[in-house]
């Protein structure tokens, strides 16, 4: 492996089996590469939803979305024994902004896991790690559940 260098790595987590699968590869070529790990969250942003329903008390909810996340990460880090590890929380769509921190963090290598979705839910509602393969310039490892 001359001249690949992977100092930063970046496991988008959305607390599915398949992702906290995908981040046991992530600790392991962390661990072997001393890199840094960045644990990625990305809540839906349900104003885009609810924007027409005033009484929906959406700043509420996605506050109590955003401190359940925190507790998962750290239930997740310490279950792991995750070391040189930061989190990140953000709102919005989940693609975009696995991309987006990628770029702004100079990020080597995401490792992503893959739900296996199929047929019409596939169609419906697409992948997230496929749209992140799709558009992201960081070179990207799917890993899939075994069944």
């Amino acid at each position: 492996m001359d001249g690949v260098v992977i100092e930063r790595i970046l496991a988008p987590l959305d607390f599915s089996d398949a992702s906290v699968y995908a981040l046991g590869y992530a600790k392991t070529i962390a661990e072997k590469f001393g890199a840094k790990l960045y644990l990625y969250h990305c809540i839906t942003d349900i104003n885009a939803y609810v924007s027409y329903v005033p009484s929906f008390p959406a700043a509420e909810v996605l506050k109590g979305l955003r401190e359940e996340a925190i507790k998962e990460m750290e239930h997740i880090i310490n279950r792991y024994s995750l070391k040189d590890v930061e989190t990140v929380i953000e709102v919005g769509n989940a693609a975009e902004g696995i991309v987006n921190f990628a770029k702004k963090n100079n990020i080597d290598l995401i490792v992503i896991g893959a739900h296996g979705k199929t047929g019409i839910e596939r169609f419906m509602f697409g992948s997230t790690t496929e749209r992140v393969m799709r558009t992201c310039d960081t070179p990207v490892l799917e890993v899939k559940m075994p069944h």
